[in-house]
């Protein structure tokens, strides 16, 4: 038996279907690739900006002098802010008055706050 030659290898949409398909696994495939570096950059933007604000509120813990850290600023990607409230010492408060510190870093292109530190000190 001969087999006729319309029959033999694949036909052309078997082809192009076959082509479609892997290209669609291939979309879905870089996808996901780029979804993964996408959260392992803001990870490692996390964790360069709770680096920033721990150093930054150690700085803010020391006692007044010529180190003394400024209200705001800027380092490479990152912004920040310090602020400082007083709390207790009111009219029946007798305890030593206290400041609370508290160093907000953000994310110097978008403004999105990144983390926020806070601790307390006492009042100089």
């Amino acid at each position: 038996m001969r087999v006729r030659p319309s029959e033999e290898g694949f036909s052309l949409i078997e082809t192009l279907v076959s082509l479609a398909v892997i290209a669609g696994m291939s979309g879905m495939l870089f996808a996901a690739i780029s979804a993964h570096a996408q959260a392992a950059g803001r990870v490692v933007q996390k964790r360069e900006a709770i680096l920033l604000a721990r150093s930054l509120l150690a700085q803010a813990t020391m006692p007044e002098g010529p180190g003394q850290l400024a209200d705001a600023g800027r380092w490479r990607d990152f912004s920040w802010r310090f602020t400082r409230r007083t709390v207790g010492g009111g009219a029946r408060d007798t305890t030593v008055p206290l400041q609370r510190v508290r160093i907000d870093v953000m994310d110097g292109t978008t403004g999105r706050r990144l983390v926020s530190v806070q601790t307390l000190r006492l009042s100089q």
